[in-house]
């Protein structure tokens, strides 16, 4: 016989509690209206069984992200990652056929892309304290800048050119764009994000001294070596062509650049680029002089200064090496352990209501019928996924898992789950503090760590309104408040077709208890729902 587990009967206290809660909340589905009047009424508990297992991700698309990972970045517990960028640059303002004026000659050119930072403490100097927000890891990288050869195309020509292409996580080995470098722009083998802000200062005219003119916020500023002449050739030399009188012509005459990380002794970090940022620009410097080349020149008149900057393309892509090797777990009895990487990684798929085989017939038991069969009598409270840290396998030095957060989706439609909506806890300026009440926080009892998923409103609608009882995938997630999605690659057919951008931009991992009945009680993921019902 299915066993379903009941709790007791809750004190008075907890009672007390979940009606406040309830009359606190916003108006809850009406779940057995025929339950008011003068009745007497119980508040109870149930555990629902669940089926939790790993699920391997494919190569996920990786152009059309909001930001971008850049390093190699050695995982605790899942290994070294390295990711690299790849990218297209337009013009900032549009414009193009740029007219350079007479002798042109390179002064500076200057790569800026800023990091994702907080500003922590600001003296009485002005001088600021930052601390990065998205770096992993904290050893050095080589880092090279290449002239990227290869051309982006923004249409699939395998659909007459009538969809946009896409470009997946695994492009390095289908591509390999080692084999499309051109000329290399810039090369550190030493090399580490700073969170140090950024001072420019200028000469003053009346007293011949350098002050400082404005300080920004940590990023990624480099001066790209200009060997052979390579800017002057690629602008100046064309000035008047073909290839820089559109858009689409300096896209395929100018292919963008290439970003190649590399670890150093296997190890390394990885940080967070914000590519999308309007400071994110590569800005060529310049000086002339005005007229005509048919002008004689004086050596004594004063040179113009000029620039021309360019910014990065929606036709941007990640690309990710990564040694982690897990198979799918399995989808019938549940897994021991689940595991969850970000990236081209892994994470839990959740079928609720659905506990393993019992009766032999080679399916999982189903306990949903009976759950509905309470759709007259129950008033839903509260309905919470609670799933448990594997403390065997964790890594736990430094605060690793601190800022954890898990992402619940509903993967048979791609979406957020019903309870993200319904949550108002949005905090927009820190994510870690955002859609506490539906995804929770990692939360310590007695040296244990769980998450709580609520699902209240989501498992209402499977009893109210006989919703459909949709599958729910978990990832690792830097961002709860990124709700993107991006496809995976083949995956026509399959339960899993869809990553979302916060997992895809997590290095992170964890590893987390499953369904198993191997797995002790008090460990096992869960399906628990509190209820209200009428006493008989």
């Amino acid at each position: 016989m299915k066993k379903i587990l009941r709790a007791l009967k809750l004190p008075s206290i907890l009672l007390l509690t979940l009606t406040v809660l309830v009359a606190c909340d916003r108006d809850y589905n009406t779940v057995g209206t025929d339950i008011i009047g003068g009745k007497n009424f119980k508040t109870d508990s149930i555990v629902y069984p669940i089926i939790a297992f790993t699920k391997k991700v494919k190569p996920v698309q990786t152009n059309g992200l909001s930001s971008n990972l850049l390093g190699a970045y050695n995982n605790p517990e899942y290994g070294l990652t390295t990711a690299s960028v790849v990218s297209q640059m337009v013009t900032t303002d549009g414009r193009y056929a740029p007219s350079f004026g007479v002798d042109p000659q390179i002064e500076s050119v200057t790569l800026t892309i800023p990091y994702f930072s907080t500003a922590t403490e600001i003296d009485e100097d002005g001088v600021t304290t930052y601390r990065l927000d998205s770096l992993y890891g904290d050893k050095p990288i080589k880092l090279s800048i290449y002239q990227n050869t290869y051309y982006l195309r923004t249409t699939d020509p395998s659909s007459n050119f009538q969809d946009g292409q896409v470009y997946y996580s695994n492009a390095n080995k289908t591509i390999n764009f080692d084999d499309f470098r051109g000329e290399l722009l810039y090369e550190n083998d030493n090399f580490t994000p700073s969170p140090e802000e950024i001072v420019i200062e200028e000469e003053n005219e009346d007293t011949d001294e350098e002050e400082v003119t404005e300080r920004l916020s940590p990023r990624l500023q480099i001066d790209l070596l200009n060997t052979n002449n390579f800017w002057e050739k690629l602008l100046f030399e064309k000035e008047g062509s073909l290839e820089l009188s559109n858009q689409n012509n300096f896209l395929n005459y100018f292919r963008g650049l290439y970003f190649k990380a590399e670890a150093i002794n296997n190890d390394g970090n990885q940080i967070l680029l914000n590519f999308n940022s309007t400071e994110a620009v590569l800005e060529v410097n310049y000086t002339y002089l005005e007229g005509s080349d048919d002008d004689e020149t004086d050596d004594d008149e004063e040179r113009q200064e000029g620039s021309f900057a360019l910014k990065f393309n929606t036709t941007r892509l990640n690309t990710f090496e990564s040694e982690i090797n897990i198979s799918d777990g399995n989808s019938k009895t549940g897994d021991e352990t689940l595991y969850l990487k970000g990236g081209e990684g892994s994470m839990a798929v959740i079928h609720l209501f659905e506990g393993p085989d019992t009766d032999g017939d080679g399916e999982p038991d189903s306990y949903l019928d009976d759950f509905l069969s309470h759709k007259d009598s129950w008033l839903i409270n509260e309905a919470q996924l609670t799933i448990f840290e594997d403390a065997s396998k964790v890594y736990t030095e430094d605060d690793y898992h601190t800022y954890d957060r898990l992402f619940a989706y509903d993967i048979t439609n791609n979406s957020t789950l019903i309870d993200y909506q319904y949550d108002g806890t949005l905090n927009t300026l820190n994510p870690l503090d955002s859609k506490i009440v539906h995804l929770g926080q990692r939360l310590e009892n007695q040296g244990t760590y769980k998450y709580k998923i609520r699902l209240t409103e989501h498992i209402k609608n499977i009893l109210a309104n006989d919703s459909t009882n949709t599958k729910i995938g978990l990832v690792l997630s830097t961002n709860v408040n990124n709700t993107l999605n991006a496809q995976l690659l083949d995956s026509d057919g399959d339960e899993v077709t869809t990553l979302p951008e916060g997992a895809i931009l997590s290095p992170k991992g964890t590893i987390l208890h499953g369904s198993s009945p191997n797995v002790p009680e008090n460990l096992r993921a869960k399906l628990e729902i509190y209820y209200t019902e009428p006493e008989n």
